[in-house]
């Protein structure tokens, strides 16, 4: 039984240390050991009872590495929308000029700007109150239903492959298009301060640009927030088919 969470942990401790929420710096080592040995629980009746049916030595090695590789894809496809929310919440402050001001982010190890925090604490509660959690763990249980550990061994093929490329595609995407109101109207207020100094050229609106364009934003967020959540479901709900879609990719590799 032992092994059986020993291989476990292999596949889902990748997944804890990419999901914001499960970072390092917030939830303990040991705390993390233990969730992984609760799903791993979970999994017992889907390895091996005897020990004669696992490999040993390099073939072992080879087992561990593989789930490692299963569980950082899927860890990669699951942070996609936390990192697209933390990403909107940087564009908007790159845009107001307060990039100056990035600091640590405790959920995910690096610089982020104040809004970018905001929108990446905003989301990971709105996942956690909207269900997110029994998404993730149906992802995990569905990885092991089609892929057993020690019968399936994927093989990234070129249409997997392009298939992951494009969610870097699609992480830009959707930072930038849920921003884009609010770039918008800060683009506004520029073409606005723009025409103020070209018929008042005395008029420092270089100093006046970020505290205006600061107000505006924070303005159109507070009218925006609810619809901006509101599409933020359709990248949650999509989360309990990448299984079933990356399946016949890791399958056709290997053909």
């Amino acid at each position: 039984m032992l092994f059986s969470l020993f291989i476990v942990a292999a596949r889902v401790s990748p997944l804890f240390i990419l999901m914001p929420f499960m970072n390092r710096a917030l939830v303990p080592r040991m705390v993390r050991f233990a969730m992984s040995a609760g799903i791993g629980f979970v999994l017992i009746p889907v390895f091996p009872a005897g020990t004669d049916a696992w490999p040993s030595g390099v073939p072992l090695l080879a087992l561990i590495f593989k789930e490692a590789v299963i569980g950082v894809l899927l860890g990669f496809v699951i942070a996609i929308p936390f990192w697209a929310f933390e990403a909107i919440g940087f564009v908007i402050d790159n845009q107001r000029g307060a990039s100056m001001a990035a600091t640590l982010n405790p959920m995910t190890g690096h610089d982020s700007s104040p809004l970018g925090i905001a929108f990446n604490f905003a989301f990971i509660t709105f996942f956690l109150l909207g269900g997110g959690i029994h998404l993730f763990l149906g992802l995990i249980y569905d990885s092991y239903r089609l892929w057993s550990p020690l019968e399936f061994w994927p093989s990234i093929g070129p249409e997997a492959a392009a298939l992951l490329m494009l969610q870097l595609n699609r992480l830009v995407m959707l930072a930038l298009l849920l921003a884009a109101p609010v770039m918008i109207a800060m683009l506004m207020s520029e073409l606005g301060l723009a025409l103020v100094s070209r018929f008042a050229p005395q008029l420092q609106v270089f100093f006046l640009a970020m505290p205006i364009k600061s107000a505006l934003a924070l303005f159109v967020l507070v009218i925006y927030s609810s619809t901006l959540f509101d599409y933020s479901l359709a990248p949650i709900r999509e989360l309990a088919t990448w299984v079933d879609r990356l399946d016949p990719l890791l399958r056709l590799g290997g053909r």
